[in-house]
């Protein structure tokens, strides 16, 4: 399970959006649902501001850290929430983001994993 903050783009928004409750522009959502997983994604095509659990973040790049022959991730060979994890774990690695996002764009090129790379050049 993977569980995440939720920043949205309004900072006061108090309410509840595609199911999740935000007090002062914050909420929380996890993935072991189907309506997580969908509220996840909805979240990340407007923008809003994803970031794992702490706890998720060491155990989910413990999880990815699987390379291929020469060393380096391959987003090819995992699922696409793998790859995602990936990149967070990865954040601050702006190279190795960069080329695992090219390395899917020239392979699977999954739109989930895609509107993350265009999420960070809009944040730039």
């Amino acid at each position: 399970m993977n569980q995440y903050t939720v920043e949205a783009p309004v900072r006061d928004f108090t309410g509840e959006s595609v199911g999740v409750h935000f007090h002062k522009g914050t909420g929380s959502v996890d993935d072991t649902t189907k309506d997580g997983r969908a509220a996840i994604e909805y979240f990340r095509r407007q923008g809003y501001a994803l970031t794992p659990a702490e706890a998720d973040v060491d155990a989910d790049a413990e999880a990815v850290q699987v390379e291929d022959g020469d060393g380096l991730f391959d987003p090819a060979q995992h699922d696409a929430p793998e790859v995602l994890a990936y990149l967070d774990a990865h954040a601050d690695d702006t190279d190795e983001v960069t080329r695992v996002l090219e390395a899917e764009q020239a392979g699977k090129a999954r739109k989930t994993i895609l509107a993350r790379g265009e999420q960070k050049e809009a944040g730039k």
